[in-house]
């Protein structure tokens, strides 16, 4: 259950960036990187690289909830379980209080209007705040992510599968156990 809630939020988060910062974010880039405007030559050149960094950027800023829910159906469950529960309640948290915000802006225009000014006062900022904590609380469970085996523990640490011979110096000369196989020179064709 926890699972379904936690991508719902990705979805949620996916949307409102999109619609919240997509339109502040293209008037940045509009105004902080116009063409054109460097002398020419390599200034020139570095100005039309900066920018085509700001846009592979902001691009991959957007989309990264769905990035997050494609490694998701990508792994399964077993990708969820090594997420901090601290994190994904955050996530949560954040989600439902953009939904909430959304809500009191939605039924705002039916209130009074003392009412109405007091509910919008609140829910434009609670929608802010309710972005940056979905936000947060997906990049930290995503960061802090441990690796899960199929029993739901951490890996276990690798043993030993050779055994290393000394043959040289002849005093530190390694002496076959009882149970070796006996190592064959060749390759078999």
């Amino acid at each position: 259950m926890l699972r379904f809630v936690y991508l719902a939020t990705l979805s949620i988060l996916q949307i409102l960036l999109i619609v919240e910062l997509a339109p502040p974010l293209a008037l940045a880039l509009r105004a902080h990187a116009l063409a054109g405007l460097a002398p020419g030559g390599w200034p020139a050149t570095l100005q039309l690289f900066a920018m085509a960094l700001a846009v592979a950027g902001t691009a991959v800023t957007l989309v990264f909830p769905l990035l997050v829910i494609a490694r998701h159906r990508r792994a399964g469950a077993m990708r969820f379980l090594g997420l901090p529960r601290w994190a994904i309640g955050l996530a949560i948290a954040g989600a439902s209080i953009l939904g909430t915000a959304t809500l009191a802006v939605a039924v705002a225009s039916m209130l009074p209007h003392a009412t109405r000014a007091a509910v919008l006062l609140v829910s434009r900022p609670a929608l802010t705040g309710g972005l940056a904590l979905a936000t947060a609380g997906v990049l930290c469970a995503e960061l802090l992510r441990r690796s899960v085996s199929a029993r739901g523990h951490s890996h276990a640490p690798r043993r030993s599968t050779g055994r290393i011979e000394v043959t040289y110096p002849p005093e530190h000369r390694t002496y076959p156990s009882p149970t070796a196989v006996p190592h064959t020179q060749g390759r078999s064709g």
